[in-house]
């Protein structure tokens, strides 16, 4: 055991003198090559291990899938209540631009206006109720 410690740390002055043995450093690999190199290294246990908590990994998907296809329908619930807002405040305008219209043309002045032109002139004495007697 003391055979491979020393074997395995040889000073820079032994790697001078022995050109043919040179120290032996892989890049470190990140990301997906390195995953699927752990993966092809473990034994058999190791992709046990990954099956095994499959169905975990499948439940949290399914959750992301559910809270992203929820925010996208609350989005979408708001942009139309933005917009049925803005359409009942349009016809809340129309409806107080009519109705002011009409209260200005149904003044009695106006109506008087309005129908001298058709050859109609106002009462001068109010109106009265007829009475009829019966024998």
């Amino acid at each position: 055991m003391a055979d491979e410690i020393e074997l395995g740390t040889q000073s820079t002055e032994e790697q001078k003198a022995n050109p043919q043995v040179e120290p032996t450093v892989a890049p470190k690999q990140r990301g997906l090559a390195s995953l699927l190199g752990k993966l092809d290294s473990v034994s058999e246990t190791g992709l046990k291990k990954v099956l095994f908590n499959m169905p975990f990994v499948l439940f949290l998907v399914m959750l992301a899938a559910l809270h992203i296809a929820s925010n996208h329908m609350a989005e979408n619930y708001a942009r139309r209540i933005t917009k049925t807002e803005k359409e009942v405040k349009l016809l809340r305008w129309q409806y107080m631009n009519t109705a002011s219209g009409l209260m200005l043309r149904s003044k009695q002045s106006r109506v008087a206006k309005m129908v001298d032109t058709l050859g109609v002139k106002e009462l001068r004495i109010p109106p009265f109720k007829i009475e009829v007697k019966q024998d």
